[in-house]
């Protein structure tokens, strides 16, 4: 199976946008720290959910869902080990190493898998969990941790401000002895919003949000009900096809964009209006060029949207650079704008990018997540028919991605 496109003129129409996929799945890890009901509201409809809630059900988890309504029960959570083909078909299953360490005692796991967009090694988790008393055994791909002693509470400073790390210690130290101090923590949207969940269940946690996140660790946890907020990648994702078809479209969205995210979208060109209801986006002409940008941890310009912005300006108003700071793999997906008439320049980690009048349809393959998607909006502003090879990989984070184009204009679907 792949995806098709068809290249379109100006787009319209109104796009609801999910809930956040990289809030949600350390969620469904959360769960397996207490024996109650977990219900998390507005959950997107993603393969990653699916792969995610699968993993905690052979572990003895239960789950069910209704809409976009998730329940999770972990009453019955007996298995501490998350078996590799999950652990290979989804990184965040590394997250479950914290929270079914916090509530057994021990776990094991095989190393992650997920995108291939670089080097993401596990180190910073490792390093924090052995500080925490917790003793690894690391044996060709398999890692065998326990906590004979208990974990216990301590300072950890991380190497880079990691997002699964950050994630995967709140998990751990949520219910471990004494007190537990990040330093250097992520900051991302996100770990807010499972510090939400966390405190909901029962745990003390300060500093969300911040550089320094200060965890005292708490007996038992209990059940709790959350709203996930909306994904700011996907409506980044949005935000930014229109930047490149023009048009005028309406996200049905919370504000989740943040300073450095506006900023670009309105030196692109576009016009954004904010109500109650969400956010119109409107872009008139081609998109402006971006002399320069660099991926970086949140508040900084997030290395996901790096592949959805690098087509549109591939017809931008002359040459843009793009530095990628975060993963080195990113730049996979420009052997395939190539393929579409893209005119780039590749210098060790930086993108030049010169913008053409026209890209042509051809078919290229995604290499990840957000190249898929970057590539669909590369063939709606392409002449002609884009086919997209690996389409998996775009169905593990966007919900209803093809009905939405759909909405707004653009022919998009399935083909043998």
């Amino acid at each position: 199976m792949a995806i098709f496109v068809q290249g379109s003129g100006p787009i319209g129409g109104r796009v609801k946008v999910q809930g956040a996929k990289n809030a949600v799945l350390p969620m469904i890890a959360a769960a397996a720290l207490t024996e109650e009901t977990i219900v998390l509201k507005k959950c997107p409809c993603i393969q990653d959910v699916f792969d995610m809630t699968e993993t905690f059900e052979k572990m003895g988890g239960e789950s069910s869902g209704q809409e976009d309504c998730l329940v999770l029960e972990g009453k019955k959570l007996h298995c501490p080990m998350i078996q590799c083909q999950a652990a290979e078909r989804i990184r965040a299953s590394v997250l479950f190493m914290g929270s079914v360490l916090a509530r057994m005692g021990k776990v094991t796991i095989c190393y992650p898998g997920g995108c291939s967009i670089g080097s993401r090694p596990i180190d910073l988790h490792i390093h924090a969990f052995r500080k925490m008393g917790v003793e690894i055994t690391e044996e060709e791909r398999v890692l065998a941790c326990e906590a004979p002693e208990g974990v216990r509470g301590a300072e950890v400073t991380l190497a880079y401000p990691s997002v699964g790390a950050t994630e995967n210690i709140l998990l751990l130290a949520v219910l471990a002895r004494g007190t537990t101090t990040i330093r250097n923590s992520a900051r991302e949207p996100e770990i807010v919003q499972l510090c939400r969940l966390l405190i909901s269940m029962g745990a003390s946690i300060q500093g969300a949000g911040s550089p320094t996140i200060i965890i005292k660790g708490v007996k038992r946890l209990h059940g709790a009900c959350v709203t996930v907020a909306n994904d700011r990648v996907a409506a980044l994702t949005y935000a930014l096809l229109t930047a490149g078809c023009g048009g005028d479209v309406f996200l049905e969205t919370e504000p989740v964009f943040s300073i450095c995210e506006k900023k670009l979208l309105q030196e692109l060109g576009c016009d954004m209006q904010w109500d109650e209801a969400g956010l119109r986006v409107t872009q008139q002409g081609a998109p402006r060029k971006i002399p320069y940008i660099c991926t970086g941890p949140y508040p900084e310009f997030p290395t996901d949207g790096q592949s959805l912005l690098m087509p549109v300006l591939c017809k931008g108003s002359g040459s843009s650079t793009i530095e990628e700071k975060v993963f080195e793999n990113r730049f996979a997906m420009v052997s395939q704008l190539r393929k579409m008439g893209a005119d780039i320049d590749m210098i060790c980690n930086r993108a030049r990018i010169n913008g053409v009048t026209r890209l042509h349809g051809a078919r290229v393959d995604a290499c990840d997540l957000r190249s898929g998607a970057g590539l669909m909006i590369a063939g709606a502003m392409a002449e002609g028919k884009t086919t997209i090879y690996n389409e998996q990989y775009i169905f593990r984070g966007y919900e209803n991605i093809l009905n939405n184009l759909q909405k707004i204009g653009i022919e998009a679907g399935e083909e043998d």
